[in-house]
């Protein structure tokens, strides 16, 4: 009996080392199995910000060549994961019987069928929620599956016919040449010497040549399916296929010799990265000297001077939600205080800056683009914001960048990258629909600034981050002249000129949707040599590059302030203020977030932390804790060190002007509403509350439906515009004298309107 434990016990560990090894040497197919279960995993949890707009399918065509995508995802890692199943005890010396080989291939097409059902729901889910849209999108997908698996098994009826074929005859014979032959688990002998390099007495072994007919397949289909728009998930399931087939090839060979993947990739990108063409760039161009009078001071004064109301926006980011949401407020503000004051309270023509960060900063570039149409109708920022982009962009990031990456010397266009596709389809949304007067395509940085001057359009900044010294970069229409130490103007770094789309993209340059980049001179050579990316602007700065405005600050309000402060220094000094312009009295700061308000964090305990009755939690915390927590620290300090920066410069400002009466006005608008009785639900009841009474309909509230799972990608569904287009008035104001910040808005209207 005991012999027997000992013997089942030593039988169990040999079995789980032998697992262990089978699983280290099969990690790029079982990888790849993860991936394809993890992604409608993240899509409806903790990555659903991210992840889930991907699996909102828009038609039956898209749902069917997503499920072709899938089919080969799903081939890949089987196909690759059966080579090493059949070959390891060839090549590895790890002996694998028949009967278990059988097992293992049956295991590896289970979870890969799961993985694809479970893509299949959420899909479905993700989609138009109606049952019969949702039965097609499912039945699309599974045809796309079943052409992409009779794809599969053509391969293996092309691999199982090729040995008869003069064109195998052939690739034995490049095998033999490049030395498969002196490696296991390549070719095999079928007759004559082993030392013989006749092809004839040569044949691959079984899995090989189905596995290269497979990776054809994989590359016509990638050829042919990349060549038109896609969805998301088709360019996510051919990357991921790619990498599989590749990958697992790399790995089978070097495995051998005990070589890392790791080691093998940090070398290859390592020495690709000293190509120039390896790397991201944008466009700049020489531009004309600054006019003297293109500062905020000159903007302010003349919109004092003929009592125009001043009123200052700063736009948090937050990807398609911010800029969405930015969008669509001041669209509705504007109509209601519009409607309101029977057409005397103008609020698109008393915007003198928009200071946005990443998406507020693409939403504050579509709202002043509205300016160059006849009869600005500003609904068309709010449609244009929610235009996907989703899907250009991670097909730019399959065609333009995978190649970039893996051989950067073929690039022919440095400047081609997944971040200017983002930037064409912003142009696209709107140029193509709307057709203004003049083109967003066109649209520059010193354009615009004379069209602020003029007091035609509101000045921009477009808040960005430099990677290589962490400091904040302004691009702005109207640039200040007096930076804090840490800050600097895009003009006074680079004195170039750039295109507005490229300056709301690299505000909005968040990982990895988008690439880093650095600056090159337009009119230089970008096409043929890799000198023109050595083409620095005027002013140096072209290595330093920019990434997502929220990495310094996420809010807008710095910029906004520094901007205001800018323009009040000015005419606050005689010599500054030569045209004698007033000091403006009132200012409204409107700083609009697209997400829940913050929690305070003065509280003493976090809300997940509380239990029944407000009594605080025991949470138990160990070494995984322990181990996370410096960097959960790093990321929590980031985001209210942040907050409490720009609150705290904020009140410093107002204290400071309040000293030469100007009275600045700080409104907040969050997505949701923090009241409760202010949740829908409450709304409805109390709207047919009063409709029985007979009283007059109360105004709409509105909050998310589901706080802190609003989209960051560039990809909104149909349900999330319908959540962004809801009426809005009553919102959280930072004032403790002042719950209702419309009414707010609504008095810095009546007291500008007032004053003669």
């Amino acid at each position: 009996m005991i012999e027997r434990i000992k013997n089942a016990v030593a039988e169990g560990f040999r079995a789980a080392a032998s697992t262990i090894h089978y699983l280290y040497l099969a990690r790029i197919p079982f990888l790849g199995c993860v991936t394809l279960l993890a992604l409608p995993l993240l899509a409806m949890g903790a990555g659903r910000p991210l992840v889930l707009a991907g699996y909102d399918l828009a038609s039956r065509g898209e749902a069917f060549f997503v499920g072709i995508a899938y089919g080969l995802a799903g081939g890949s890692i089987y196909f690759t994961a059966r080579v090493i199943t059949k070959l390891c005890s060839i090549r590895f010396r790890l002996e694998i019987n028949s009967t278990v080989q059988g097992r293992i291939d049956k295991a590896w097409w289970i979870a890969i069928l799961f993985a694809l059902l479970i893509n299949i729901l959420v899909a479905v889910s993700a989609s138009n929620p109606v049952l019969s849209y949702s039965g097609q999108i499912a039945g699309a997908m599974v045809a796309g599956m079943l052409i992409a698996f009779a794809g599969a098994s053509a391969a293996g009826a092309i691999s199982a016919s090729l040995p008869k074929n003069p064109v195998y005859r052939n690739l034995v014979w490049f095998g033999i040449k490049i030395g498969l032959r002196k490696q296991k688990g390549y070719l095999r002998r079928v007759s004559g010497d082993v030392e013989t390099n006749d092809p004839a007495n040569w044949n691959y072994e079984d899995g090989q040549i189905r596995a290269v007919s497979y990776t054809f397949i994989v590359i016509v289909a990638y050829c042919v399916l990349t060549g038109r728009q896609i969805a998301p998930l088709v360019a996510s399931m051919l990357l991921l296929s790619l990498c599989v087939l590749v990958l697992a090839g790399v790995t089978f060979f070097w495995d051998r010799y005990r070589l890392p993947l790791l080691a093998i990739l940090v070398a290859y990108f390592w020495l690709a990265g000293f190509s120039l063409k390896a790397d991201h760039y944008y466009r700049v161009w020489r531009r004309p000297v600054l006019d003297p009078e293109l500062t905020p001071g000159e903007i302010v004064g003349r919109a004092a001077q003929q009592h125009l109301p001043l009123v200052v926006v700063a736009a948090a980011g937050g990807g398609i939600q911010s800029a969405a949401w930015t969008t669509s407020v001041l669209d509705q503000l504007g109509k209601r205080l519009k409607a309101d004051s029977g057409g005397a309270y103008d609020l698109p023509h008393s915007i003198r800056l928009i200071s946005g960060v990443s998406g507020g900063s693409v939403g504050g570039m579509f709202y002043a683009e509205c300016f160059n149409e006849l009869e600005p109708n500003f609904s068309h920022s709010f449609q244009a914001a929610c235009s996907s982009a989703l899907g250009p962009t991670i097909r730019g990031l399959l065609r333009q960048d995978l190649w970039r990456a893996l051989l950067p010397l073929l690039v022919t266009d440095i400047c081609n990258d997944r971040g200017r596709v983002l930037e064409r389809q912003w142009c696209k949304s709107f140029d193509n629909k709307f057709r203004p007067n003049a083109r967003l395509t066109d649209a520059t940085l010193s354009a615009w600034g004379a069209d602020a001057l003029s007091l035609k359009r509101p000045a921009l900044i477009f808040n960005s981050t430099i990677v290589e010294t962490g400091q904040r970069l302004a691009i702005s229409t109207v640039p200040i002249r007096h930076g804090l130490i840490g800050e600097t103007e895009f003009t006074e770094r680079y004195c170039a000129e750039i295109a507005i789309s490229t300056a709301a993209r690299l505000s909005a340059t968040f990982p990895f949707i988008t690439p880093t980049g650095r600056p090159t001179m337009q009119g230089q050579n970008t096409t043929t040599s890799s000198r023109s990316a050595e083409s620095l602007p005027p002013c140096g700065g072209g290595d330093q590059h920019l990434v997502d405005g929220g990495y310094y600050e996420n809010s807008g309000v710095v910029g906004a302030i520094e901007w205001i402060d800018d323009a009040l220094t000015d005419l606050t000094n005689p010599g500054k203020n030569p045209k004698h312009y007033p000091l403006p009295r009132d200012i409204l700061l409107l700083t609009i977030d697209a997400f829940e308000r913050p929690t305070d964090p003065e509280d003493s305990c976090p809300p997940s932390q509380i239990g029944p009755g407000g009594r605080p939690v025991d949470v138990a915390h160990g070494v995984l804790y322990n181990l996370a927590s410096p960097l959960q620290a790093v990321m929590n300090v980031r985001g209210s060190g942040q907050r409490s920066f720009a609150r705290r410069l904020l009140r410093m400002f107002e204290r400071r002007w309040a000293l030469e009466h100007v009275n600045i006005r700080d409104v907040k608008i969050f997505f949701e509403v923090e009241n409760p009785a202010n949740r829908e639900e409450h709304v409805q009841a109390g709207r047919r509350t009063q409709a029985l009474a007979g009283k007059k309909r109360a105004g709409p509230f509105y909050i998310g439906v589901d706080p802190g799972k609003e989209p960051l990608s560039w990809h909104l569904r149909p349900s999330e515009i319908d959540e962004l287009k809801k009426n809005w008035v009553g919102f959280n104001n930072s004032s403790e004298n002042c719950s209702d910040n419309y009414g707010a808005i609504l008095d810095f209207f009546k007291t500008e309107s007032a004053k003669p």
